[in-house]
């Protein structure tokens, strides 16, 4: 399954003799990114000049690796052992130049130098020289480190790579929404973004004012006229289901949310049920889809005083969703939304529209560790196409939920 993530480019720098630690380096990224990808949404790249240069003619070698990888990562792991490299004409080695660019820029520094035993007959002492004076140094943003194996080196790297993860999460979460709001594919159980299109079939019944001139019965022509109004309805009614997921590392709580919904036409309809449905099976009765018990114990005539009060406190109380002048509404309260999870929005809303219609949907999130309200859009495009199909095709047991013997002769 798809998803969006964060990249972290890690760049591995290090002169040639510690080339065992810059494949360990490789395998612990990875293996991070097998682990913790699609839970924290973050995938870690990790950059080597073998691997993400190519040759250029005329231009300074570590040009090229500084313009290819170092002024893009994002954070970048130095390796030492025994050598400090090769002079670039800038600097006293390729690592160093590296490692130098990417602190002035402000990027993190990891700093790991090896202690693990070496044949002094492959010492070079000028080289360690050159390295103990790079170690007395200090780099911005640097962590310095030392290992005595490889099994040491991993061990250290695994645990301090995930502080630093969490460090530039925490960076970046200051500069992006710490949620998101996005609509859920009910059939493929997953998420569609912000931004949604539908096509719409909408029946056009072609005989039915020739049938309802043949039935002689009024209330049975009206019941026809409204099964059928209700039929196309459901028909063209689109089920929403929003969701809100805190993509941040910390958690949010106390939610408080505000959504409003509104259509660029009258001919759009928004509602927590598809009804009213059409029942007949002891007569002819209303009820809506979200109607499921009815109360009655003795008899109360309200007051219109009542009845005043009631529809005032209604329209500042009332739960699900409300219609408003310009659109709906539809508010609701979460205790907490922990990170990189994803909480549903209850009631699911139908959404009908009758032509072709855009929809805006606008979330305001109230929480304890917001300074204001945040605001979330999300829009919907539904595009209407009629076709023509008759009465017979559309509800072909019409007559049979009307309660009335078929009348062959009602039917053309």
């Amino acid at each position: 399954m798809a998803y969006d993530g964060r990249v972290y480019r890690i760049l591995i720098a290090s002169p040639l003799d510690v080339e065992e630690e810059r494949e360990i380096a490789v395998r612990v990224i990875q293996e991070w990114n097998d682990l913790n990808s699609y839970s924290r949404k973050v995938i870690l790249l990790p950059l080597r000049w073998e691997t993400h240069t190519a040759p250029e003619y005329g231009t300074r070698p570590q040009e090229v690796i500084n313009r290819a990888i170092v002024d893009h990562c994002d954070l970048l792991v130095g390796i030492f052992w025994t050598r400090i490299g090769t002079p670039t004409g800038d600097a006293e080695s390729g690592t160093l130049e590296e490692i130098d660019r990417a602190g002035k820029a402000g990027k993190p520094i990891m700093l790991y130098f090896s202690k693990v035993g070496i044949d002094p007959d492959r010492i070079d002492l000028d080289q360690v020289r050159r390295l103990k004076d790079f170690k007395e140094s200090t780099y911005p943003n640097s962590l310095t480190e030392s290992y005595k194996s490889m099994i040491d080196f991993r061990d250290k790297f695994s645990k301090q790579l995930e502080l630093k993860i969490r460090e530039l999460q925490k960076a970046d979460d200051t500069d992006l929404p710490p949620l998101s709001l996005s609509f859920l594919s009910i059939d493929k159980g997953e998420m569609l973004g912000n931004k949604i299109a539908k096509l719409v079939k909408k029946p056009n019944i072609t005989n039915l004012n020739n049938i309802i001139k043949k039935k002689k019965d009024k209330t049975l022509n009206e019941n026809i006229k409204v099964l059928v109004s209700n039929k196309i309805k459901e028909s063209i009614s689109i089920p929403v289901v929003l969701a809100i997921e805190n993509i941040s590392s910390s958690g949010v709580s106390n939610l408080y949310v505000e959504v409003t919904i509104k259509a660029d036409n009258d001919n759009v309809e928004a509602s927590d049920s598809i009804g009213p449905i059409l029942s007949v099976s002891s007569g002819v009765t209303w009820a809506s889809a979200t109607f499921t018990s009815y109360l009655s114990s003795g008899i109360h005539i309200e007051s219109s005083l009542e009845k005043e009060v009631k529809v005032k406190l209604d329209s500042l109380t009332e739960e699900g969703l409300v219609e408003t002048d310009d659109g709906w509404k539809l508010s609701f309260e979460w205790r907490a939304l922990q990170p990189h999870l994803t909480r549903f929005m209850q009631p699911p809303i139908f959404i009908t529209a009758q032509e072709s219609s855009k929809i805006k949907i606008t979330a305001k999130i109230f929480a304890d560790s917001f300074p204001q309200p945040l605001n979330l859009d999300a829009r919907i495009e539904i595009k209407v196409e009629e076709y023509n199909l008759k009465l017979e095709d559309f509800i072909p047991n019409i007559d049979s939920l009307l309660g009335v013997e078929e009348d062959p002769e009602s039917v053309e």
